[in-house]
């Protein structure tokens, strides 16, 4: 076989490797849609129909968990959120999987202002050297759980190039810093800050 035929094979090869796993995410996507949808609708039989159909075991069970977890955040469903907590709980996960699922189930606790169980999952994520988020977890907990003003220079800064999505929760972050310093003035600034940027927020999505 000469080198120019194993060259147009190699790059047919290549070819159809990009081809299937363009069709891949796009099949992935599709489905993930079809999901979020069914779960937004609250339609646990839909959930399900679409969950046992062969293009959706291109998804993991986590996967499927994790969009019924967002979706319960994204309706403030404590109930639910509680109840897809205990499923990850319950299942065998994946390094990988906890670094992505433990931060917003610690933030969802520090939401809740549930010290006890936003220690646990603090503590879980300490395992880990390394996960998304976790310079804002550490001053996340430091401020609210332990009290501290500590990271207050550091958030400041932050504010000044934090996405617009973020920047509610970046202010609420410093108030609660400034609060513990006692400094009333302050943290009363940036609440303010926080429930205007918030409002513009929701005005948008509306």
């Amino acid at each position: 076989m000469s080198i120019d035929i194993i060259v147009v094979i190699g790059m047919i090869v290549a070819d159809l490797v990009l081809v299937l796993e363009i069709l891949y995410f796009i099949f992935r996507r599709n489905v993930s849609n079809q999901l979020i949808r069914a779960a937004f609708e609250r339609n646990e039989a839909k959930f399900e129909a679409i969950s046992n159909t062969l293009v959706a075991k291109l998804l993991s069970s986590f996967d499927k968990e994790l969009i019924r977890f967002n979706v319960a955040e994204l309706q403030r469903d404590d109930a639910l959120i509680e109840k897809q907590i205990k499923v990850f709980e319950e299942m065998d996960l994946k390094d990988s999987q906890k670094k992505k699922v433990y931060p917003q189930i610690f933030y969802y606790y520090i939401d809740r202002k549930r010290k006890e169980d936003a220690t646990r999952y603090y503590e879980k994520l300490a395992q880990f050297d390394v996960y998304r988020n976790k310079r804002d977890i550490e001053m996340t907990y430091d401020a609210y759980i332990r009290g501290s003003h500590m990271y207050l220079e550091e958030a400041l800064k932050d504010l000044k190039k934090t996405s617009k999505l973020e920047l509610p929760a970046k202010e609420r972050l410093v108030a609660r810093m400034y609060a513990n310093k006692g400094i009333n003035a302050e943290a009363k600034k940036y609440n303010s800050l926080a429930d205007k940027h918030e409002a513009e927020l929701k005005g948008k999505k509306a």
